[in-house]
């Protein structure tokens, strides 16, 4: 295709010079009644925005609410049904006897009691005793006067 040159009739009434400073075609004068219309429209979404953050708000906390309300109840329960749990079991327990007192012996001959520790003479030495030692003394004729022999049971107990 060949490029055409435009032609110009004698009748130049259609034409349109441009300026120097050419800035597109020219354009009818705009209305000015839509000015605020922009601002109007971001007034209201802002204002209907604001409206359901606070509807929002709102309704979490009624909702927080309702659940401590019922959190509440729950562990008032559970401290009614544990109180009766313990009385119950108050009331069932055995209480055991209370323990006789220990009967302290006399420290038998042969043995001495030096700062918290029982000591048996044997021979030219002596021997720490413990509860583990398996000492057993008779003072008496009969066997029910027997006792073991150990730091606790002569007070020979460092305090």
């Amino acid at each position: 295709m060949e490029r055409q040159e435009p032609r110009f009739d004698k009748d130049m009434q259609d034409v349109e010079f441009r300026p120097r400073s050419y800035r597109g075609p020219s354009q009818p004068p705009t209305s000015h009644s839509n000015e605020g219309f922009a601002w109007k429209i971001g007034a209201a979404v802002g204002v209907g925005v604001l409206a359901a953050l606070l509807i929002f708000n709102a309704y979490e906390r009624h909702q927080a609410r309702r659940d401590a309300e019922e959190a509440v109840r729950l562990l008032q329960q559970e401290t009614a049904k544990l109180e009766r749990e313990m009385q119950a079991a108050i009331r069932t327990a055995a209480v055991p006897p209370p323990r006789p007192a220990p009967v302290i012996h006399p420290v038998p001959p042969g043995y001495r009691c030096t700062g918290g520790a029982l000591l048996y003479r044997d021979g030219n030495s002596w021997t720490q005793i413990t509860a583990r030692s398996n000492h057993v003394y008779c003072p008496g004729s009969s066997v029910e006067d027997c006792y073991p022999v150990t730091p606790r049971s002569v007070g020979c107990v460092a305090r």
